[in-house]
């Protein structure tokens, strides 16, 4: 039987590993051969651990992964090699093998490939994945042209993929990410954006400036990292958290209808929102699942507020209350429990769906690593 504890002993016994590091051995070969590969990078997502392989194919890698996540192997030549990882669970020397890339692309691929794609949807691309002005400000992808799009015009979709590791600069927060995407779609319809990939942050020169470490302090204050660390912790209020249970209707045919993440509706009529619930504690809504993890569950929506900055002026869509805080919304697109872990990771990624501040701030240009520790007072 999974003993379910108290956040607070959660807390107690789980907040370490946040700082405790492990160390993943293993070697990388080709599949076919069963020859080392060397120099591929091997790197856990959303992090700043990387190494890559020697001559051998061995490499050593050392991180402060918790829970579970996601150990990336990526070169040209091969497909992209996920290894789905726990902290809790033995860390065995891994032997993995890679496939050589198949030099033929899909039919589809071929039927739909946008030539000058760059050109007709990169600025849409950018906005939907780096963000707009002021995330994209200095944050810019050194390679584009490894950038290709389909638009599958029936369903208003865009589509984007890449055939090579993308390379973003982002100087104001110090980083260069090295980033294999894995989806990218953006629904025009229900105006509902959707990517997924595996990043890598290596620093800048500079990295450890006094501007660029205060701006990535600035960034993670109410950030859904911020939110989740907190939520594990028990302590959303302590950091200027409150959440409120939210219901969402939209009326068709002269009824309202309550409607969720996954629901298609035409995004031109009025959404009406209405909250059903005061402050809630965070035990409310999540529940200790193991000693490194916590269980989010919770129906409809929450609304989710951050009293301890100002919003942006860029951002100008969706205000309440917006010069006391930014205002956002969460909902579980499977209706299951989300996983959190104490870094602020969770799992997993594609049941959580940000709608209302979040959904644009949270974009690759306010990205930082699940490793970053904010500084002290």
């Amino acid at each position: 039987m999974t003993l379910r504890y108290i956040l607070l002993y959660c807390f107690l016994l789980g907040a370490l590993p946040l700082f405790a590091q492990i160390t993943i051995k293993g070697k990388v070969v080709d599949k076919e051969t069963n020859m080392p590969i060397d120099n591929v990078s091997v790197y856990i997502s959303n992090s700043s651990s990387g190494t890559r392989t020697d001559a051998t194919g061995n490499f050593i890698l050392t991180t402060r992964a918790t829970g579970q996540f996601e150990l990336i192997l990526s070169i040209m030549g091969y497909d992209i090699k996920n290894v789905p990882m726990n902290s809790s669970a033995p860390l065995d020397f891994l032997n993995i093998t890679m496939s050589a890339k198949s030099n033929d692309l899909p039919d589809v691929v071929l039927r739909t490939y946008i030539k000058n794609g760059w050109k007709v949807w990169g600025k849409i691309f950018l906005s939907q994945f780096i963000g707009t002005t002021p995330l994209n400000t200095d944050c810019k992808i050194l390679n584009p042209e490894v950038i290709h799009f389909q638009f599958k015009k029936m369903d208003s979709v865009l589509i984007a993929f890449a055939n090579e590791t993308i390379l973003i600069q982002n100087k104001k927060l110090g980083y260069l990410l090295r980033y294999d995407l894995s989806e990218f779609q953006y629904d025009f319809m229900n105006s509902r954006i959707f990517f997924q990939g595996y990043p890598l942050f290596e620093p800048l020169k500079n990295s450890d400036t006094k501007k660029v470490i205060k701006k990535r302090a600035e960034i993670y204050k109410g950030s859904v990292m911020h939110f989740m660390r907190s939520l594990f912790t028990n302590t959303l209020k302590e950091n200027n958290f409150e959440i409120r249970r939210m219901v969402k209707t939209i009326n068709l045919g002269g009824q309202d209808i309550v409607i969720d993440g996954a629901t298609n509706y035409d995004n031109t009529k009025p959404v009406k929102y209405e909250l059903i619930s005061d402050k809630l504690p965070a035990d409310s809504i999540a529940y200790g699942e193991s000693q490194n993890t916590a269980g989010l569950f919770f129906k409809n929506y929450l609304q989710v507020t951050y009293f301890n900055n100002k919003v942006s002026n860029y951002y100008n869509r969706y205000y309440i209350n917006s010069n006391q805080g930014s205002v956002s919304e969460i909902t579980l697109m499977k209706k299951i429990p989300l996983l959190v872990y104490p870094n602020g990771t969770y799992y997993e990624p594609t049941n959580l769906l940000l709608s209302g501040y979040w959904s644009w701030s949270e974009k690759i240009g306010y990205l930082l690593p699940f490793d970053y520790i904010p500084p002290t007072k």
